[in-house]
């Protein structure tokens, strides 16, 4: 055998025993299945990022519809330093505000002339900017923003305004069938939001004041007030804004059924998380002869002899 030869045959056997040293490589190289975390809907970053887009769309969308119901002029907030040198607010004549329970004091982004100290400048950027005198102003009609509410929501599920103003846009229609539409949609959103006392309170109130069903309503609102008992919200959001119209409601429902004493053990119990609050305080301490109706007179005069 040829050098060449021995050479050829050695170069194969010392393969050959190399393959057999390394049969376990297979593991390490080859991990069975799809590595956990691959991909980035499926990671908590991933989550967390795909949630803050989800909320920052949803107000970014919010923002936009308030924009357009305004016909483009900018609103906000007055300022505490504001309210407190008395400046004037702004007031619409068409009630939204109102059927929205927005309670914030408003004015226009960019300044009336009159409390603008920029002079020429300020005249300059309500020339060139979207500003009229909001004073009794009237809004687009809402109707045509319900798109946008239920996109906020299709977005952002949790995003509580979009069920809540939504429901009230399609309330808004003096119709039997356009508040059961809006009840239906607050029950798609509590589908969603299982602990929240605001869609809670929502479903109820349409119930009472537009269908005059107190009793269909006094359950959603034990609920309510149940959740208002225990959940640990933020006073501020939109649960904790309903969490005081929870025990109002419900005291007065209770009322206006006959359930004088419930009635008032709902107030107290409001009052436990509301102490100051004067709507509780009146139903929690009746006074007969004043505001009680007559049919319910004998009730607590037996009560204050007791």
């Amino acid at each position: 055998m040829t050098n060449s030869g021995f050479w050829a045959i050695g170069s194969i056997v010392l393969l050959v025993s190399s393959g057999q040293l390394t049969k376990n490589i297979s593991k390490i190289v080859n991990p069975p299945g799809k590595p956990a975390g691959l991909e980035a809907h499926e990671t908590h970053a991933g989550a967390s990022l795909l949630g803050q887009f989800r909320t920052s769309t949803s107000s970014w969308l919010w923002l936009k519809t308030d924009l357009y119901l305004h016909n483009g002029v900018e609103l906000r907030a007055q300022t505490d330093a504001e309210i407190a040198a008395g400046e004037e607010q702004i007031h619409d004549a068409d009630g939204w505000h109102d059927a929205i329970g927005d309670e914030v004091r408003h004015v226009t982004a960019i300044p009336a002339k009159n409390s603008d100290p920029r002079g020429f400048f300020g005249d300059i950027e309500r020339a060139t900017q979207s500003f009229s005198d909001m004073h009794g102003h009237t809004h687009i009609d809402p109707k045509s923003a319900l798109p946008l509410y239920r996109l906020m929501t299709w977005l952002d599920p949790q995003f509580l305004p979009g069920w809540t103003i939504g429901a009230t846009v399609l309330a808004n229609e003096r119709k039997d069938s356009a508040v059961a539409t809006a009840i239906e949609y607050l029950n798609e959103g509590l589908n969603e939001n299982t602990q929240s006392i605001a869609l809670r309170v929502e479903i109820a109130r349409l119930k009472i004041t537009r269908q005059r069903d107190f009793k269909g309503g006094i359950p959603i609102l034990r609920e309510a007030s149940n959740l208002a008992q225990v959940a640990d919200f933020d006073p501020n959001s939109e649960d904790g804004e309903s969490a005081l119209d929870a025990f109002r409601w419900l005291a007065l429902s209770l009322r206006e059924i006959g359930e004088f004493q419930e009635s008032i053990d709902s107030a107290i119990r409001g009052l436990e998380l509301f102490a100051n609050d004067p709507v509780l305080m009146r139903m929690a301490n009746p006074a007969p002869g004043i505001w009680i109706p007559e049919s319910q007179k004998a009730y607590y005069k037996e009560m204050g002899k007791s």
